[in-house]
């Protein structure tokens, strides 16, 4: 383990926990680095750069740490906090080689942290694994700003598109607010064949459980989330995500088989006063390792022929669609051609019910006419 990398745990949440609580049950870095082998989730604190570099993390494991541990089956490791670097591209760096290492166990590094440059070097171990990398970010701005910058919280997603050698295969973009976003922008992601669902669409909340359940990585940034639910916030807004939608989007990573990564970032703690939104995000991740403990080793761990599958006929001879059904998740799948043809190569992509609805009335749902348009 990469433990040039890591600094131990403050010794005020290496004290005794109580019994059946997280901070009781997971293993932490103490004196030495917890053992990875085996354990399906790593904590990681990224360090700000400001006199109190662990703020965020700490904050946040303040919290989880005192919630009660629920009826699972999985191992949770804390590994501590990355030491402060020179600047932002030593943190880059580390974020890089710390979460190469992690996913070589098999295990998902979850890193908390305040800016939003970081989630670019996860991305990076993915491309220096060479594993293609479908993303899905949570903000309510999209970040395609000039990527000739420094990342942050304006580019960082045009940062992870231009990155070469290209490993970015597929990008969901869930909760921008309209007003914040210009058109041009919304234009731009149209042609690049980015999934981009503004947060009306995610209305009620399981709508984006398919939407979420394509990523390999997760970013989830604070500023999603209403300002009256998550103040630790840049620019404090009074509407976004509930802390409700929140919690349900980060079970929803959690629960998916195909999840690798998740990164919670843009935290400002000099405005979490209370402790409010460190309180949001722990039981947020609280929701991910219940998501975590309940997987059932769906696609893309199981072969189609395991489900069940459902043929719809279109009408005037317009050729049929097929869909697949998890019987172990009740979770459904279409399947879509790259090029609409007799020998097109076929993938199954993760869609709703109310998909599956559409196509028997004799529609094609938006789903599939997505991904045939940007190639599978």
């Amino acid at each position: 383990m990469g433990t040039q990398w890591l600094e131990p745990l403050p010794a005020e949440l290496l004290e005794a926990w109580p019994h059946e609580t997280l901070g009781n049950s997971i293993a932490m870095h103490q004196s030495e680095v917890p053992d990875l082998r085996g354990m399906q989730i790593a904590l990681i604190g990224v360090p700000e750069q400001q006199s109190s570099p662990h703020e965020v993390a700490n904050s946040v494991r303040r919290s989880l740490f005192g919630l009660y541990w629920g009826p699972w089956e999985v191992k949770v490791a804390d590994l501590g906090n990355l030491r402060p670097g020179r600047d932002r591209v030593d943190t880059l760096v580390a974020v890089e080689e710390l979460a190469a290492e992690v996913l070589q166990y098999g295990c998902i590094p979850v890193f908390l942290g305040a800016g939003s440059d970081w989630p670019l070097g996860v991305y990076r171990a993915f491309v220096k694994l060479e594993r293609t990398v479908s993303a899905c970010m949570i903000n309510n701005r999209i970040s395609l700003g000039d990527d000739s910058f420094m990342p942050d919280h304006s580019n960082l997603l045009a940062q992870m598109l231009t990155l070469k050698p290209f490993r970015l295969f597929h990008v969901s973009h869930l909760a921008h607010q309209s007003y914040l976003v210009p058109q041009s922008l919304l234009d731009l992601a149209e042609k690049m064949h980015l999934e981009v669902h503004r947060i009306g669409e995610l209305q009620p909340i399981q709508r984006s459980e398919p939407w979420v359940r394509d990523a390999d990585m997760v970013v989830v940034h604070n500023a999603a989330v209403r300002a009256s639910d998550a103040p630790a916030q840049r620019d404090p807004n009074p509407n976004g995500l509930t802390g409700e939608a929140f919690c349900a989007l980060l079970r929803y990573a959690g629960f998916s088989d195909k999840l690798h990564a998740l990164c919670m970032t843009d935290f400002v703690s000099s405005r979490d006063l209370d402790g409010q939104n460190a309180n949001l995000w722990a039981q947020g991740l609280w929701y991910f390792i219940d998501g975590v403990a309940g997987r059932v080793s769906d696609f893309p761990m199981r072969s189609k022929e395991d489900y069940v599958r459902f043929t719809v006929l279109l009408p005037k001879d317009e050729g049929e669609l097929v869909f697949y059904k998890s019987p172990w998740s009740q979770r459904w799948w279409i399947e879509v051609p790259s090029n609409p043809g007799q020998d097109a190569r076929h993938s199954l992509i993760p869609c709703s019910a109310e998909d599956y609805a559409t196509a028997q009335n004799g529609e094609i749902p938006a789903v599939w006419w997505r991904v045939v348009r940007r190639g599978v």
